[in-house]
C-alpha cells in the first residue's frame, strides 16, 4: 500500500505539474524543466537515504518520504508561475527520492530465496499499475477539470503514512540479520566497484527511462488531441506494466543478455516509429500507436532486467549502494529525456528528439551485443536457488 499510495500521487502530477506550468506562460524548456527539477532532486535524495535510515530508521525514513511527496502538492495548485511550481516539484522529488531507494530495497531484502527476479516484477507492477490507470487519464482530467483541484489530489502518498510502520519493521528485521555467505558476513564493496560492475545495465536503464520520461511528459504536447494524448500514455503504460512484471519473472528462469538485447532493439524500433509519426501527417495514429506498443514492452522490461541484472552482478552486500545506483539512473534517465525532448522541440522538432533517441538505443544495442559479463564473486544465497544437479547458478550471466 505504501508502494501503491506514493506511486499514484507521483503518477497522477508527472505529466499535470509540466501542463500547469505551460497554463501559466512556460515554454516547452519550461515544461521540460518542471520534470527535470523533479528527477534532479530524486537523484539528491536519493543519496542521502543511507544516512537518513541510519540515524531514524526505516518506518520513519518511509513516513518523510510519503509526506515529502504528498504535502507539497496543494501548495503546488495556488500558483501556476513557474518558480513556485519548480519548488514544490523539489521538495515531491526528495520525498519521492526516498521511497524509490527503500522500495527497491525493500522488494530485493524480503523476496524468497531464489524469487529475486519475480520479487522484483511484483514490485514493479504495483509501481507501474498507477501509471497505468492515472497517467493516461490525466490529459483527459485536465480537459475536464480545473488544473488546480487535479494537483490537489496529489496528496495521494499522505493516505500511506498507516503502512509505513509494518513495511518499517519487516525490512528492519531482515537487513538486521544478514545471510551468511560462506559461513561468514560479506562487507560491502567500494561504491566505485559497485558501479564498475553495473556500468552496463545503468546505461541501458538511463537511455530507456529517457525514452519513456519524454513521452510522459510530452505527450499532449506532440499530439493533436487530449484523447489522443490518454490514448498513447495507456498504450505505453500498460505494455510497460505487463512487461515489467513478465521479465522479472522470466530473470529468474533465463539468460538476461539476449532478452535484454531483444528489448533494446526494441526500443530503438519503436523511437524510429513514433519520430516517423511525429513528424509526418501521413503517418499519425497506427504509426504513433505501434510505435508506443514497442517502446513501452521495452521501457517496462528493461526496468525488471537491468534491476535483477545489477542485483546479480553488484552481490547482496551491496544491496543498497545498487539500489541507490539503479533509481539515480532511472530518475536521471526520466529529467533527462523531458529536458533534452523539450529543448529538441524548441530548437527543432519532436521528431528530431525522438530520432536521435533511436540511434543512442541503437548503439546501446551493440553495448549489450558485445558485452561479456565475468562473475566477481559467489552467488548470493538467498537471490539464486540451485540449478539443477545441485550446482548453483553464477551471479553473472550471459
Amino acid at each position: 500500500m505504501v508502494v501503491l499510495f506514493c506511486f499514484s500521487g507521483f503518477a497522477l502530477l508527472l505529466p499535470v505539474s509540466p501542463a500547469w506550468a505551460v497554463n501559466g506562460g512556460a515554454d516547452e524548456f519550461g515544461a521540460g524543466l518542471v520534470t527535470a527539477v523533479l528527477m534532479a532532486a530524486t537523484v539528491l535524495a536519493q543519496l542521502c537515504v543511507k544516512a537518513t535510515l541510519r540515524t531514524i530508521g526505516w518506518t520513519r525514513t518511509l513516513a518523510l518520504g510519503a509526506l515529502l511527496l504528498g504535502l507539497p502538492a496543494p501548495l503546488q495548485a495556488l500558483s501556476d508561475h513557474l518558480l513556485p511550481v519548480l519548488l514544490t516539484t523539489a521538495l515531491r522529488g526528495a520525498g519521492f527520492g526516498i521511497i524509490t531507494v527503500c522500495g527497491s530495497t525493500a522488494a530485493a531484502a524480503l523476496a524468497p530465496r531464489g524469487r529475486q527476479g519475480a520479487a522484483i516484477g511484483l514490485y514493479g507492477l504495483a509501481v507501474a499499475l498507477p501509471q497505468v490507470i492515472l497517467t493516461p487519464a490525466a490529459p483527459w482530467l485536465v480537459g475536464t477539470f480545473a488544473l488546480p483541484a487535479i494537483i490537489a489530489c496529489g496528496v495521494l502518498p499522505v493516505l500511506a503514512l498507516p503502512w509505513t510502520r509494518p513495511l518499517g519493521h519487516a525490512v528492519e528485521a531482515r537487513t538486521h540479520s544478514p545471510s551468511p555467505r560462506d559461513g561468514h558476513v560479506q562487507s560491502p564493496d567500494s561504491t566505485a566497484t559497485v558501479l564498475r560492475r553495473i556500468l552496463l545495465p545503468l546505461t541501458v536503464l538511463l537511455l530507456v527511462t529517457a525514452s519513456g520520461g519524454a513521452v510522459l511528459t510530452f505527450a499532449p504536447q506532440f499530439t493533436a488531441t487530449p484523447a489522443l494524448a490518454a490514448t498513447c500514455l495507456l498504450a505505453l503504460t500498460t505494455t510497460a506494466a505487463a512487461a515489467r512484471w513478465g521479465c522479472g519473472a522470466l530473470a529468474d528462469r533465463i539468460a538476461l543478455r539476449p532478452i535484454s538485447a531483444v528489448l533494446v532493439a526494441t526500443a530503438s524500433a519503436g523511437l524510429a516509429l513514433i519520430a516517423l509519426a511525429v513528424g509526418s501527417d501521413s503517418h499519425t495514429v497506427l504509426t504513433l500507436s505501434a510505435g508506443l506498443l514497442l517502446l513501452g514492452a521495452a521501457y517496462g522490461g528493461l526496468q525488471s532486467l537491468t534491476l535483477v541484472q545489477a542485483f546479480d552482478r553488484a552481490g547482496a552486500e551491496n544491496r543498497h549502494t545498487t539500489s541507490v545506483a539503479w533509481n539515480i539512473g532511472y530518475d536521471a534517465g526520466t529529467g533527462l529525456g523531458s529536458l533534452t525532448l523539450g529543448l529538441a522541440a524548441q530548437v527543432a522538432t519532436f521528431s528530431a528528439g525522438f530520432a536521435t533517441m533511436s540511434a543512442l538505443m541503437a548503439a546501446a544495442l551493440l553495448a549489450v551485443l558485445l558485452n561479456r559479463a565475468r562473475p566477481t564473486a559467489a552467488p548470493s544465497a538467498d537471490s539464486r536457488p540451485p540449478a539443477r544437479g545441485g550446482t548453483h547458478r553464477s551471479r553473472i550471466r550471459p
